[in-house]
């Protein structure tokens, strides 16, 4: 009796109240003692395993699904890169009509528009379509270009037919015109000024200004945005930067405001479907270079797997690509220049009045002369690093490594030694020293801020160097390599450059703002205002061998010039100018120099560009 009374008492108390809906008599109630029959309670069957695996699968499927979902695409990158022409010649700009491309070349100091095919091979000579001209847009239905054309102290604009009709000038004038999707409407710059105008150049009307030089407006696929470049001059450069504004004026803002200081990016342009936005980004640190970015545009429609809007790079140095023109046909087909560096040394001649070579075999910036005048330190171009060599390019020596690169190497007076800068990208700008014989490079000056700019004591037993010109409180400082401490020059807060006399008593320097040029009397011990010019009219000042003036270059104030200013005058004269010389732009902008004997040197740039066919994969 105890073993059956208790099998109810153990079913309810495991399956709970809504078992007793199964345990009943299978007789009448009595009052019998025997126990009441029990029906057994049904066994739900268990599910076979194949359908837990099934349902974990499937739980599986939904999780990766939705993370499939939630994530962007890959990343675009280059696929490829096919070089089309081989002529050597100095180009501008690349467009594409779907079957051949116009290029925009110069011969013999002429501009002239020239004609390929897309399947040409490096060795084909192009044909010659046009003089006087630069190309910058093809038109929506690829039937003429937009050409600018220099005329007295304008530019003009004109349709240049591809079909054989005569060129229309159009009824504007101004540079860098674009058409816009409809064919109806082009947008063009003027100094600092956006305008948009009829396709024939008539109601011409300002849209926006800014700050700076407009270039390379661009109109969105859906003709109701136009995005440019704006360049602004910085000491001896400039900077460039891309903004947008909607055609009717409004929502004028920087497409990538603080994304590099300074600025550098540029000459943006839609792909075809219109999915990605292609520009150029330059930098001069740690080595010159100009790389292709893409920005996807992001539909609002689309629901999932929505493309990263950052800017993604596709190229990288030692060549750089610019000015790029996706194919109207393709998407992931791009058109654009590419530029292997190459710079020449090349010294003003007084006598003739012209640029001669200075060196031969030898591709850099930033030179130096030992002072007994037989050897010369300088950057490789494109590499950065740090050459020694004898002024006949013999005896040449790498004292840096490719990984570090390098600006503004300084002799020191006695020729054992070679200070420089290390402009490494991502670390602070260092002042090395390097033995001329080889060795490790070795820093000597601690802290945590740039340094900038080492000049020698005449007796060798110092070094002055300031500042970066754009950090907080920079001033002149001089280490002691006896005793390895540094001071600053008393009133030197607010200035950096600074270039020490040779014959010890003087020191230069520039204001931040790059308006005022200083003198700090050695002798005196104070500092006095010496040149107030506009920001970019003193570039790279050196000494003359005798102390007695000071040379320069003047890049913003009429036409390029070298000119000079002697001490105990405020008023400068003009040495000569700087005319038909492409320039080389090295780490620290443009750079130039002096020889020992006085001669100013520069750099031409001996850089090949060609045109490329770059394949993209474009998610």
């Amino acid at each position: 009796m105890a073993t059956e009374s208790a099998g109810p008492s153990l079913l309810l108390s495991l399956l709970g109240s809504r078992a007793t809906c199964c345990y009943h008599s299978s007789m009448p109630r009595s009052n019998s003692a025997a126990a009441p029959a029990l029906i057994p309670l049904p066994v739900a069957p268990r599910p076979p395993v194949s359908l837990w695996v099934g349902i974990a699968a499937a739980s599986a499927l939904a999780v990766g699904t939705m993370f499939w979902v939630q994530s962007p695409l890959p990343p675009p990158k280059l696929a490829s890169r096919t070089q089309i022409t081989g002529d050597g010649l100095p180009k501008t700009s690349v467009l594409s009509d779907g079957s051949h491309l116009y290029l925009s070349e110069t011969l013999e100091g002429r501009h002239i528009i020239s004609k390929v095919s897309m399947n040409d091979s490096p060795s084909s000579r192009p044909g010659r379509l046009f003089t006087e001209g630069v190309g910058y847009a093809m038109a929506p239905d690829r039937s003429s270009l937009l050409l600018s054309v220099p005329e007295a102290s304008r530019d003009t604009l004109w349709a240049f037919s591809l079909t054989g009709a005569a060129p229309l000038r159009l009824q504007a004038t101004g540079r860098n015109a674009t058409w816009a999707p409809d064919g109806r409407h082009i947008a063009y710059a003027r100094n600092s000024t956006l305008w948009v105008a009829n396709s024939d150049g008539t109601n011409g009307r300002e849209l926006i200004a800014v700050e700076g030089t407009v270039f390379y407006p661009r109109f969105s696929p859906d003709g109701t945005r136009i995005r440019f470049s704006v360049s602004t001059p910085l000491q001896n450069s400039s900077t460039s930067s891309l903004w947008e504004v909607r055609t009717d004026g409004t929502g004028l803002h920087p497409l990538f405001k603080g994304w590099h200081e300074p600025p550098g990016e540029c000459c943006g342009s839609w792909t075809s479907d219109g999915r990605y936005f292609i520009f150029q980004l330059s930098q001069s640190r740690p080595a010159n270079v100009t790389t292709l970015w893409a920005m996807a545009e992001a539909p609002s429609s689309q629901l999932y797997r929505k493309p990263s809007t950052s800017p993604v790079q596709l190229t990288s140095g030692p060549m750089s690509f610019g000015m790029a023109t996706p194919d109207p046909n393709r998407s992931g087909k791009v058109w654009a220049l590419g530029v292997q560096p190459g710079g020449e040394f090349v010294k003003y001649d007084t006598a003739s009045k012209r640029l001669v070579p200075l060196l031969t075999g030898v591709s850099g910036t930033d030179l130096d002369f030992s002072r007994d005048g037989k050897w010369i330190a300088y950057v490789s171009i494109p590499q950065g690093t740090l050459w020694r060599c004898r002024i006949n390019g013999s005896d040449c020596l790498e004292l840096t490594s490719a990984s570090q690169h390098v600006a503004l190497p300084r002799w020191s007076p006695d020729g054992q030694k070679i200070a420089f800068m290390s402009v490494e990208t991502g670390k602070t700008w260092k002042i090395l020293l390097v033995p001329a014989t080889g060795g490790t490079p070795q820093q000597v000056i601690a802290g945590d801020r740039n340094q900038v700019d080492a000049n020698w004591s005449p007796d060798g037993t110092r070094i002055v160097f300031g500042d970066e010109w754009s950090a907080s409180n920079p001033a002149v400082q001089v280490l002691d390599l006896k005793t390895g401490r540094t001071s600053v020059i008393p009133g030197s807060q607010g200035l950096f450059s600074p270039r020490w006399s040779p014959d010890g008593r003087y020191l230069a320097a520039l204001s931040i703002d790059f308006t005022r040029l200083m003198l700090f009397d050695f002798q005196a011990k104070k500092w006095s205002p010496w040149l107030i010019e506009p920001a970019g009219a003193v570039s790279y000042p050196s000494w003359s061998a005798d102390s007695t003036y000071l040379y320069f270059e003047d890049l913003v104030t009429g036409k390029d010039s070298i000119r000079r200013i002697k001490v105990g005058k405020d008023k400068p004269e003009s040495v000569f100018l700087l005319e038909n010389l492409e320039r080389y732009p090295g780490p620290l902008g443009l750079w130039n120099g002096r020889t020992p004997d006085g001669a100013q040197v520069f750099v031409r740039d001996r850089s090949t560009q060609e045109v490329y066919g770059l394949d993209l994969d474009l998610p």
